[in-house]
């Protein structure tokens, strides 16, 4: 009875823990992808109007990471 217990807390423990990793995951993923898109066209941006094209590659990888991190982690 004592094991039964035991196996239970062990397996929604190990459940628990998979679906934070998928989260982390799914997260992390989108991070990267909308920081590689915003820095391209951060950079695009800067190109164009003449901009330093380091800073303004730099801010628009910052914004795409936060904007995307904030909208999937509310799905």
């Amino acid at each position: 009875m004592e094991e039964d217990k035991k196996n239970y807390l062990q397996e929604v423990k190990e459940i628990v823990s998979k679906d934070k990793r998928d989260v982390l995951l799914l997260t992390t993923k989108a991070s990267v992808t909308g920081a590689v898109t915003g820095l391209v066209l951060g950079l695009m941006v800067g190109y164009y109007k003449s901009k330093n094209i380091y800073v303004s590659g730099l801010i628009g990888a910052v914004i795409g990471g936060v904007a995307t991190a904030m909208i999937v982690n509310k799905k």
